[in-house]
């Protein structure tokens, strides 16, 4: 019986990566995609957050990531297929939870492959929310089968890999305790919280890097998030079915709780509806945008796989009709809608590279032409530099050139004082950095100083749609 229940398992895990492995190589990302690899390459060269360069998370996730490109080498398809790595350690604990609580297979089936379409085949590359929902997962596994001790120590590394997600989780955990009030296991889960987090303080301390840190997460979580609201944008509200359509995870956790509580029934799984809609609050705030709504997506599987359960099987088939069409919307838009919301089709991305950083990287027609001539440029410039500096959005481009960023900062969408700005310039000035990618306008960005230097001191060079190569007039290339 064991063995026919890994069985199936098994081969549901293999048909639930088949997406993820038909687009893990497809597209490109420069900023967001760009901004963990830049911080995993200054981590391979011996540079720690915080301390030597600023990182706007907690930093568990660079360091997975720089452990393999270590191990595999720097090149892009190496971090994609540890994203798929990740996502399919998801897929595996999710259909062990799935089987567990439901006892259905079918149900199972549709919530690996939910999550399969919805989250990891959509945003393919390292990113931390990505990597944190496998970790959901194997969070409510232990949860659930009271492995209350490793269920805190993992809760404190969701905690390290991305803060907000983790203060939504530990928020969910209080709630359930203040509703269910269970036995004193809950002195087991704060201990094993505090395990990680200990050891991560200590990690600080002993690296010079604590206040740093505290630095970092004062002014880009607690001032630019919470206070300045730099990133806010408006619910989007244009039409019933897109409010709806951005509400439905928070939705269908409250009534999956609502029915747990009412009923009295499995009060053990309240923990899931209530740390999804934690993570549905903390995860859509402050931009409600497609990029941010899609990961929060593939959580729901469990939840529509979890409600003939509370409610009673006469509405299984119906949950089976909702999950059918979730996946095929899943496919749809995995087909047809651009690419990480800024880029072509994933369907369009077929052009595929055979040499350098992007090896065996699929891209569109007009990608292929950005990187093939802004890299040209960027060698023909910096043959004996050790510096380009990207600028603002766009740090993909210290990966995709193999130079060194001259300055602490990964990218420049945040506000920065203008003491720091200054201390760039300092910087470009001091290591007489050569050439500079901008994409957009340098006027684009909120960093004025920054701005008229460039302007000022380079002058362009190539331009390819929205891509600029800039070169210094006051330097000269060495032959």
């Amino acid at each position: 019986m064991i063995w026919k229940k890994y069985s199936i398992l098994l081969l549901f895990v293999a048909l639930c990566s088949i997406p993820i492995f038909i687009t893990f190589n497809r597209g490109i990302n420069y900023f967001d995609e760009g901004y963990m690899l830049e911080g995993a390459r200054r981590v391979i060269s011996g540079e720690l957050p915080y301390r030597d360069f600023h990182f706007i998370y907690t930093p568990i996730t660079i360091y997975i990531l720089a452990f393999f490109l270590r191990m595999g080498g720097h090149f892009i398809i190496v971090e994609r297929f540890a994203a798929a790595i990740i996502s399919i350690i998801g897929i595996i604990f999710l259909g062990l939870l799935s089987i567990k609580l439901t006892k259905n297979y079918i149900l199972a089936l549709f919530s690996m492959l939910l999550y399969s379409v919805w989250g990891p085949s959509h945003i393919n590359f390292f990113w931390p929310v990505m990597c944190i929902i496998p970790f959901l997962f194997i969070y409510f596994y232990l949860f659930t089968n009271s492995y209350f001790l490793l269920s805190g120590v993992l809760l404190g590394t969701i905690l390290l890999c991305k803060h907000n997600f983790g203060a939504a989780l530990i928020v969910s955990l209080c709630c359930y305790y203040i509703i269910v009030r269970p036995s004193n296991k809950i002195l087991l889960i704060i201990f094993g919280i505090f395990i990680p987090i200990i050891l991560f303080t200590g990690y600080l301390l002993l690296t010079q890097s604590f206040l740093s840190f505290l630095s970092d997460m004062n002014t880009y979580t607690i001032q630019e998030v919470l206070f300045n609201k730099s990133l806010s944008v408006p619910f989007p509200s244009q039409s019933i079915g897109k409010l709806i359509l951005y509400l439905f995870p928070a939705i269908v956790s409250i009534i999956l709780g609502i029915g747990i509580y009412i009923k009295k029934i499995h009060m053990k799984l309240l923990i899931i509806p209530l740390s999804i809609f934690t993570f549905y609050l903390f995860g859509i705030f402050p931009t409600p945008d497609w990029t941010h709504l899609l990961p929060l997506l593939s959580t729901m599987g469990i939840l529509y796989a979890l409600l003939p359960n509370i409610f009673g099987n006469k509405y299984r088939f119906y949950c089976y009709i909702l999950m059918i069409f979730v996946i095929g919307a899943g496919l749809y838009s995995l087909s047809f809608r651009n690419y990480y919301r800024w880029e072509a089709p994933l369907t369009k991305q077929v052009n595929c590279l055979s040499s350098g950083v992007m090896k065996y990287i699929c891209i569109d027609e007009k990608n292929k032409t950005v990187i093939n001539q802004t890299l040209a440029f960027v060698s023909r410039e910096t043959k004996n530099d050790s510096y380009i500096f990207a600028f603002y959005n766009d740090p993909i481009y210290y990966f995709l050139s193999q130079k060194s960023n001259p300055t602490r900062y990964i990218d420049f969408n945040v506000n920065i004082e203008k003491k720091e700005e200054q201390n760039v310039i300092s910087e470009l000035k001091k290591k007489k950095v050569n050439v500079i990618v901008t994409r957009f306008s340098p006027t684009s960005s909120n960093s004025k100083f920054i701005t008229k230097y460039i302007e000022k001191n380079y002058q362009q060079i190539n331009r390819v749609y929205e891509f600029i190569v800039w070169r210094n007039r006051n330097l000269t290339l060495q032959p």
